[in-house]
């Protein structure tokens, strides 16, 4: 019933008169798209699974049909809204069904409320050419969140003669994957966990320095945190699955979530000695130039997940029952990338390189060297891995950049991310060499280390590419075809091949 719900809305859409595009604010558009990956080895291609907010398989040779309905902002109103619905009925993937996106935002002047879920991009990263941020990436289905504050950079008319503009937002949520965990561990080894009715937090504060009309360069920088937070833990156990942790989610948690602290007397011993929940997220700095079309966009992010991570030093007591500050080697973990957009050029149009670390996680251990410190101190960090949300994933994938590994490419059927210690090098760029045909080139080089708790035995090594190529005829209005292959070299996901075809009819139906 699904698959016929949506190929005969599809077929109906598609008999509609397409309108022009142009200034069509607060109208309403259709889109209906038909995906199949035909692929052969391990794993469907490395590129044809990530970035795709979850609408994809690991498995060879799956297919999708999805149709959304959409009502954008009028931006020339102070007052406006709009809302999206995406459903999507899937051939050998995690899931028959998908609501992929539905929600309803509101917006008045650079205030802007959304409740539901929907598709969102990594902050300050191309949306079609970067491979994501490392703390969220558009490579997880999206959560049901409500989430509140300025989405686009608005200038702070009354600071610094308007050369400073602000944006930042701060919601919460909750994960939808229980069911899918619960299926996907039931064949997992015995002590394994999972979580579902987790909680989820998130929050961003921006700056930019620059009045780009007037001189070219600016200067962004920001911060954004996220959080998992309460929930049901459950282990595999001979007899069943049995559930060892019942996370409190009172409006104290909630509360603990948007400023981290540790956990009251109803939370567990570790969450008390710790912070609540799971909680992570990066800082970024970012330098941009722009001048006769040209633009240089320089950028870095450093993830963090604890306090030494997030400011480079953490307190711990000595056997004298003294307070002493250690100090780490600050920020050896990081993504830098460069973005660089050609005017008048068809047949590059912009070029993107990006290069991740995440090698050190703190190191492999810190101690005093005078020896007075009790134990470990710090380091042997697992980054996005939980002892108890088992690790930073939505349905499988990693909410982060997905050359970490999520955690479908387990081996064995568990939920954590044990390949978190890598190196890669990551390149795309793209063109448009005539009016109805756009391309881009996408290319990854990663080393994994694997991770302390687990390293490999030796580093391993992983190159996947892909191309693709988009035709949009004149002659008709609305559709879009596009095509691509890719190709993958690792030890750890292995050799895979794979071509997709993908048909697109979008328009807009009747405002009245």
């Amino acid at each position: 019933m699904n698959y016929s719900m949506i190929f005969i809305l599809f077929m109906l859409l598609s008999a509609l008169p397409v309108k022009a595009q142009k200034n069509e604010f607060g109208k309403i558009r259709y889109e209906i798209q038909a995906n199949a990956i035909v692929s052969h080895g391990e794993h469907s291609p490395f590129w044809f699974t990530s970035n795709k907010h979850g609408l994809s398989s690991l498995k060879n040779n799956s297919a999708y049909l999805s149709a959304g309905i959409y009502r954008d902002f009028d931006e020339k109103k102070g007052l406006t809204w709009a809302y999206g619905i995406e459903l999507a009925g899937a051939w050998n993937h995690y899931s028959p069904f998908y609501v992929q996106q539905l929600y309803a935002d509101i917006k008045y002047n650079c205030w802007e409320l959304s409740i539901g879920s929907k598709e969102r991009w990594s902050e300050g990263k191309h949306k079609t050419l970067s491979g994501g941020g490392l703390t969220f990436s558009p490579n997880a289905r999206p959560i049901p969140q409500v989430r509140f504050g300025i989405n686009e950079y608005t200038t702070a008319s009354w600071l610094f003669n308007n050369w400073l503009q602000v944006k930042g937002h701060l919601s919460y949520g909750w994960q939808t994957d229980g069911n899918f965990q619960r299926e996907h561990m039931s064949n997992a080894p015995l002590q394994s966990r999972y979580a579902d009715k987790v909680l989820f937090h998130e929050k961003s504060a921006f700056i930019k320095i620059g009045k780009q009309d007037r001189f070219p360069f600016a200067v962004e920088m920001g911060l954004e945190m996220y959080a998992q937070f309460g929930g049901r833990v459950w282990e595999k156990r001979t007899g069943g699955d049995v559930i060892i942790h019942n996370l409190p989610h009172t409006f104290e948690e909630y509360l603990k979530a948007f400023v981290p602290m540790s956990g009251g007397s109803k939370s567990t011993e570790m969450d008390q000695t710790n912070v609540n929940g799971n909680v992570l997220g990066s800082w970024h700095l970012a330098f941009d130039y722009r001048k006769h079309g040209w633009k240089i966009k320089a950028y870095y992010e450093h993830y963090f997940e604890d306090h030494s991570g997030m400011l480079g030093f953490d307190y711990h007591y000595n056997r004298d029952g003294k307070k002493q500050m250690i100090t780490y080697l600050p920020w050896r973990d990081f993504l830098i990338g460069v973005e660089l957009a050609v005017p008048k050029n068809r047949i590059i149009s912009t070029i993107l390189y990006e290069f991740i670390t995440s090698r050190d996680q703190s190191g492999p251990i810190l101690q005093n060297p005078s020896g007075d410190m009790m134990g470990q101190a710090g380091g042997k960090d697992w980054y996005y891995t939980h002892s108890y949300y088992q690790s930073w994933q939505h349905w499988g994938m990693a909410m982060c950049n997905p050359h970490a590994l999520s955690p479908l490419y387990n081996k064995e059927a568990n939920m954590t991310m044990p390949y978190s210690r890598i190196q890669s090098h990551h390149i795309g760029f793209d063109g448009t060499p005539c009016e109805t045909i756009h391309y881009r080139v996408m290319g990854s080089w990663t080393r994994h280390w694997g991770s302390y708790e687990d390293p490999l035995p030796t580093p391993l090594s992983q190159l996947s590419i892909m191309g693709e190529a988009t035709f949009t005829p004149k002659r008709w209005k609305g559709w879009k075809f596009t095509g691509a292959i890719a190709y993958d070299h690792s030890r750890l996901i292995g050799n895979n091949f794979g071509a997709t075809l993908s048909v697109c009819k979008s328009g807009w139906l009747s405002n009245k």
